[in-house]
């Protein structure tokens, strides 16, 4: 005698259903939930970098402070980079060319933004938006405040220098 297969009523329905998913609505939607998920993934690492630029602001201000009040030489920021570099050993950023190029970063923005506050806040949103890599190649080819701020500018180069 054949034993008759007994199928779960649910594992029918689903089977059934799987073919009706696929249809022109799914397909549009699943088209946007990708982008979606896409725009999400990019905002994130836009944030992620923008905490990482503040941090990194927040450093080189501190870098400076602390040298000017210390006798510490060259060897302050090797010691740091060496501190930061064995606690945070997965966190790439702790080098000491690294720390160099923060205080370098940081100095050769602050005087000129706290100069033109309002510069500053036109440009903060943009400024911090932009990956360390970009800024450390700005600061490179531009010596002039003025020329960076053209490379940093939301919505393209002004026709006025913004710091004189």
């Amino acid at each position: 005698m054949k034993e008759s297969k007994t199928h779960d009523p649910k594992e029918i329905s689903f089977e059934s259903n799987q073919e009706n998913i696929i249809t022109s609505e799914y397909k549009n939607w699943i088209v946007d939930l990708k982008l979606r998920i896409r725009q999400s993934q990019i905002k994130a690492a836009v944030k992620v970098n923008t905490e990482l630029l503040r941090l990194y602001w927040q450093m080189g201000s501190e870098i400076v402070e602390k040298q000017k009040n210390a006798h510490w030489g060259d060897g302050f920021l090797k010691q740091l980079s060496n501190d930061l570099m064995s606690d945070f050993p997965d966190m790439k950023g702790f080098s000491y060319r690294n720390l160099r190029a923060i205080k370098q970063w940081f100095l050769f923005y602050y005087e000129p933004f706290i100069k033109w506050q309002q510069a500053a806040a036109i440009l903060e949103d943009t400024f911090l938006s932009i990956p360390w890599g970009h800024h450390l190649l700005i600061m490179q080819r531009c010596k002039d405040i003025n020329k960076a701020v053209f490379y940093i500018q939301p919505n393209g180069p002004l026709k006025t220098p913004l710091f004189q």
